[in-house]
């Protein structure tokens, strides 16, 4: 699908597909050149820090439900498990999956921004205040 007829739930999917497939180089290409990264560490921006995170984290994210647009944004209620380069468990002090909230937005058939939230309010909170 040419990216600007990809939809931005399109586009998440599209990404979620890339990371959790370990393909780095995919995921940044879904993503706009000046994407912003947020997290509990700061935020910054552009396809090297995204590229940087996803090889340093090894992150892998499973949508809990179907992705869902809250005005404008997509919010995702996911599992998240980070690994070393090794494959082994970075997440302490067990191996199991995380809750994590994250907002998207796409622009373009591309992903504009990724936030993560350790908690749904402070999600929902970040969509309605536009954070």
């Amino acid at each position: 699908m040419a990216e600007n007829t990809r939809t931005a739930e399109e586009a998440v999917k599209a990404w979620h597909d890339a990371v959790n497939a370990r393909d780095v180089e995919a995921a940044v290409a879904l993503c706009a050149p000046d994407v912003e990264v947020r997290g509990p560490q700061g935020t910054g921006h552009g396809h090297e820090l995204m590229r940087a995170w996803l090889r340093r984290s090894g992150i892998r994210l499973e949508p809990q439900q179907p992705l869902r647009e809250v005005d404008g944004r997509v919010f995702v209620h996911e599992k998240a498990q980070w690994t070393t380069t090794t494959g082994a468990p970075v997440q302490a002090p067990t191996d199991h999956p995380v809750d994590t909230w994250v907002v998207f937005t796409a622009h373009d058939g591309l992903v504009a921004s990724v936030g993560r939230y350790e908690t749904e309010d402070d999600a929902l909170e970040a969509v309605a205040v536009g954070d």
